[in-house]
């Protein structure tokens, strides 16, 4: 089986074993910001003077002339300065993007002490016996469930993250995988709010995080009640961001899960084309045309976003050996048995009874039947309306389901 290189990215738990080290980090982190809010005050003043902005490697050799200069600035070990000019290069890079796209520009911003909580380190990463070695800080003592995935990985760069407090270590490392086998089998994908189906007739539902989002809306009205800048108030923020940390790790997990044994069942997974971002947009409208059933939309909206359907086709492009996109219209209103178009066919989101032939199946089920059978109808990509259930292409839609090899 071909092998190619590539990187991944390990996340462990940082563990600084002396309070030096942890001054040490916060320290460095300041600085960090502090660098990235001059190097973007410069940027901005020499386009307002001259018309140009500077690259990133204008503003490396004006480092090096500062760490000439400045023995306090030449204290911190280059590869972390380098990599937060790097973050702020990347940052102008996506903004012109962003702007040639015709999208919302996003111009880079100044930072705050809460809005920078990461220190990238783009050379001289080591891992040596369960210790990570990073410049300026020596061997950092690090932790992950079931140890490091890539011992014969090399380590290119990492970031060391404050999140919610606690300091956490994500290493980059240059390795070799196998790319995804093709089995030879397809099967269909089809995404609803909290659970996923696919064509073989397996529910994917994402696990119960009810009491989870009670006490994280318990947390947030509470933080509504408190004065701003008072103690409490930041030990509710805390308290409510490691809350929503815990159910998003939950909610990355499910993705990992259900993304892995999909392609692990069939080479080819076939999803439907979804603008999540124009399906989530608000429905309040404006003063003049103010929208209908905004709560309802606003509830619906909320529940898409919480099963990330981008994250979960993200995964699956990685995972998988290959995927397909196909048109979404009238997927989940079709009978796949009689080819029927009825929007009175779907009942509720789980009930799905065919109005001409009297079919009766889950509705993400059969919706994802219909997803398969139109990759099998080769009309992927197109936007025509499709022709599902013909009978013509059930010998083809079993042999595409089939476990024999």
């Amino acid at each position: 089986m071909a092998r190619v290189a590539t990187h991944r990215q390990v996340v462990c738990r940082l563990l600084p074993q002396r309070r030096s080290t942890w001054r040490l980090l916060e320290r460095t982190l300041e600085d960090q910001r502090q660098l990235w809010n001059a190097a973007l005050e410069e940027r901005i003043d020499c386009y307002r003077k001259t018309g140009r902005s500077l690259t990133y490697f204008d503003q490396c050799k004006a480092l090096t002339q500062c760490r000439r200069d400045d023995p306090e600035i030449a204290a911190c070990p280059v590869a972390i300065q380098r990599g937060t000019l790097k973050r702020l290069d990347e940052a102008y890079k996506h903004f012109f993007r962003r702007v040639r796209n015709g999208e919302t520009p996003g111009f880079p911003k100044f930072k705050g002490r809460s809005r920078f909580d990461s220190i990238s380190v783009v050379s001289g990463v080591k891992v040596r016996d369960g210790m990570l070695h990073v410049p300026g800080f020596g061997p950092l003592a690090v932790r992950r469930k079931g140890g490091n995935p890539y011992p014969d990985g090399k380590p290119v760069s990492a970031v060391l993250k404050r999140v919610c407090g606690r300091w956490t270590a994500v290493v980059c490392h240059a390795v070799e995988v196998e790319e995804p086998a093709d089995n030879g089998r397809s099967v269909g994908l089809d995404r609803n709010g909290g659970q996923v189906a696919d064509s073989d007739g397996e529910l994917h539902v994402m696990p119960d995080m009810a009491r989870l989002e009670a006490r994280s809306r318990r947390l947030q009205r509470k933080l509504s009640r408190q004065r701003k800048a008072s103690r409490r108030r930041e030990r509710t923020k805390l308290r409510l961001a490691r809350l929503r940390r815990k159910i998003a790790n939950r909610r990355h997990n499910w993705h990992h899960h259900v993304s892995r044994r999909l392609a692990a069942k069939a080479g080819t997974v076939v999803v439907e084309g979804l603008d999540v971002k124009g399906m989530t947009r608000s429905a309040k409208g404006t003063v003049e045309a103010p929208g209908t059933k905004v709560a309802q939309k606003s509830g619906m909206n909320r529940v898409v976003r919480d099963t990330g359907w981008t994250a979960l086709k993200r995964m699956l492009d990685c995972k998988a050996a290959n995927v397909i996109v196909v048109p979404a219209r009238n997927t989940s209103r079709t009978c796949h048995e009689c080819g029927a178009v009825e929007a009175a066919s779907r009942r509720t989101r789980d009930d799905f009874i065919c109005a001409a032939c009297g079919h009766a199946a889950h509705a993400d089920l059969n919706a994802a039947r219909n997803i398969l059978a139109l990759a099998l109808d080769g009309r992927a990509g197109k936007d025509e309306a499709p022709r599902i259930g013909a009978p013509a292409r059930r010998e083809a839609f079993a042999l595409a389901t089939s476990t024999d090899p």
